[in-house]
C-alpha cells in the first residue's frame, strides 16, 4: 500500500512538473513579441489623398515588434506587423526597412529637447490617385527626460508624453511625396492569444491532474 501511495504521488507530481516546464517554455517562446493597438485622429492630409482620407477619418490599428533585451538605441528589423485603418482605407506591414529607435536628449522641434520612442516600417496598400503608401512612422515624445537609458523597451504611456505623431507617407511614379498624419488618442498593449490559451489549457490540465492525483491518494490500489 505504501508503494502504491508513493507511485500515486509520483504520478501526480511528475506530470505537473512536466506541464509547468511546458508552460514556461511556451511563454518564453512568445515573450519577445509584443502587440499594441491604437486609436487616433487626422490632423493633416495632402491634397492628392483627398477625399479617400480626410480630416474627419477615424484612425485605428495595431503594430507588433520584438522587444527582446538589447542595447544601442537603434533596433533594425524588429517590427513584424502593422495595420492602419484611416476611415475606410487600410494600409499594412510590408517587408523591408523597419526599426524601433530609443533616443535621448534630441531636438524635438520648436526649440525643445527631449526623449523619443520611434517606430518605422515599410507599408503597402492600394494607391490613391496614383500615390502608393510606402512608409509608416510613429514618434512618441517627451520634453526633458523620459528614459533612463536607450535599451530596448516598450513604448511609454501616452499620459507620460508631451507630444506624439503618426504619419503614413505616399509616393507616386515620379518620386513625389505626400502624407497623411495625426496623433494617437490611445495606445494599449494586447495580450498574446497563444500564450493566453496555453496558460488556460495548463490550468485546466493542472486541475484535472490534481483531482486524479487526490483520488489515487485516497483510494490506493491493493
Amino acid at each position: 500500500m505504501k508503494t502504491n501511495k508513493q507511485l500515486s504521488i509520483k504520478g501526480f507530481f511528475l506530470p505537473v512538473i512536466a506541464l509547468c516546464s511546458l508552460l514556461l517554455s511556451g511563454n518564453a517562446a512568445y515573450a519577445a513579441l509584443v502587440t499594441y493597438s491604437f486609436t487616433g485622429s487626422v490632423s493633416q492630409v495632402n491634397g492628392p489623398l483627398l477625399p479617400t482620407v480626410n480630416m474627419m477619418s477615424p484612425v485605428s490599428g495595431t503594430f507588433e515588434f520584438n522587444n527582446s533585451s538589447a542595447v544601442g538605441g537603434n533596433y533594425p528589423g524588429v517590427v513584424t506587423n502593422l495595420t492602419l485603418n484611416i476611415g475606410g482605407y487600410t494600409s499594412s506591414f510590408a517587408p523591408g526597412a523597419n526599426a524601433v529607435t530609443i533616443l535621448q536628449n534630441i531636438d524635438l522641434g520648436d526649440g525643445f529637447n527631449g526623449d523619443r520612442w520611434r517606430l518605422v516600417t515599410a507599408a503597402t496598400s492600394l494607391p490613391i490617385n496614383g500615390y502608393s503608401p510606402f512608409r509608416f512612422d510613429l514618434n512618441l515624445d517627451r520634453e526633458g527626460g523620459l528614459f533612463a537609458n536607450t535599451d530596448m523597451q516598450n513604448p511609454p504611456s501616452l499620459a507620460s508624453l508631451t507630444g506624439n505623431r503618426w504619419r503614413l507617407i505616399f509616393e507616386n511614379a515620379n518620386g513625389n511625396l505626400v502624407r497623411v498624419q495625426g496623433a494617437l488618442n490611445s495606445l494599449t498593449a494586447v495580450p498574446l492569444p497563444a500564450a493566453v490559451l496555453l496558460f488556460g489549457a495548463g490550468l485546466i490540465s493542472l486541475v484535472g491532474l490534481g483531482a486524479g492525483g487526490l483520488r489515487n491518494l485516497r483510494w490506493p490500489q491493493a
